[in-house]
């Protein structure tokens, strides 16, 4: 028998001999009371994964916003409670359940992470009969890992590593998300298009914007005028009206610097490039929510009112259904 320290958590121990047909591994994690041995066996400590923020997740919903099915394996699963501070920070733990939350990682993912103004997808990942049930997802790093935060049901048998898990997002809220983050596109060019005519002040510079339900809204650096509400809700309605195709594309800096309206000093890219958002030809935004493929899928576009604050004006607006 010989001993072998693997890490400075793990002990692993060879037991070989004459009389030893075979060489078994002990391993021992330290700090966790082992399990009672059987000859020949193996123990190992509760299982938790390697830290979740290791490794970089797939956005996949960036390829295709319309994916509401797909199938990853597990990469980790670890309470809430055991992330540093400054993860737990990021989340709010569901109050509708009385379970631990917990965070997991997929090495690919259909649920969109809360940014650009956009809420996370819900929704639920399952395997071998056990649900988890999706409440909240983050981004913590743009070249990082997306974490789902989530609850199984009581006494529900947690997922393994690498077991494949199937993830359903919830298609009536995504759908929902997508309607009102084109929309907000839909304002903003129909406020940079009057602009260009002359019909709105010239120095109106594109600002944050919220696609939150009950809460959307567009700001423009700049003062736009409260008659201009009538003018601004003609242009979307005409917009809509033509059905513009809503695009997807990945441009060079140069490209997206060139063509896009709204254009900020840094762009948030990656290997492949600037993701865009096309709307017909009137313009385009560099953008990383999802949305509809025509704007007719918006429904109708309502712009609710305009208030101006300190060189600031809020465009606010909603969606309804046809």
């Amino acid at each position: 028998m010989h001993l072998a320290i693997r890490s400075a958590t793990r002990l692993q121990i060879h037991i070989c001999g004459p009389n030893v047909k075979s060489q078994h591994h002990l391993h021992i994690a330290i700090g966790f009371k082992p399990k009672v041995l059987s000859q020949g066996l193996h123990t190992h400590p509760p299982k938790m994964f390697s830290s979740p923020l290791t490794q970089r997740t797939t956005p996949l919903y960036q390829k295709d916003g319309h994916l509401y099915t797909h199938t990853s394996p597990i990469t980790s699963l670890q309470p809430l409670s055991t992330l540093p501070l400054e993860t737990q920070s990021l989340f709010k733990p569901p109050q509708d359940s009385p379970q631990e939350p917990f965070v997991l990682t997929t090495p690919s993912t259909i649920f969109h992470a809360q940014g650009g103004g956009q809420p996370s997808d819900t929704g639920t990942i399952t395997s071998k009969g056990t649900t988890f049930n999706v409440h909240q997802v983050r981004k913590p790093a743009e070249d990082g890992a997306i974490l789902h935060l989530g609850t199984f049901s009581a006494d529900a048998q947690k997922f393994g590593e690498n077991q494949d898990a199937e993830q359903n997002v919830d298609v009536d809220k995504r759908v929902l998300h997508s309607r009102i983050h084109t929309a907000g596109h839909v304002i903003g060019l129909a406020v940079n298009t009057l602009m260009l005519s002359g019909s709105l002040p010239s120095d109106l510079k594109d600002g944050k914007a919220s696609h939150y339900p009950g809460a959307a809204f567009v700001e423009f650096s700049g003062l736009i005028p409260g008659t201009a509400k009538d003018l601004i809700q003609a242009k979307v309605d005409e917009m809509v009206a033509e059905d513009l195709s809503v695009g997807i594309h990945f441009w060079g800096e140069e490209e997206a610097r060139e063509k896009c309206t709204g254009v900020v000093e840094s762009f948030k890219g990656d290997e492949d490039g600037v993701r865009v958002v096309e709307i017909g030809e009137v313009g385009s935004y560099p953008c990383g929510g999802t949305h509809v493929r025509a704007l007719r899928e918006c429904g109708n576009v309502v712009v609710r009112g305009i208030k101006r604050q300190k060189g600031v004006s809020k465009v606010s607006y909603e969606v309804r259904d046809v």
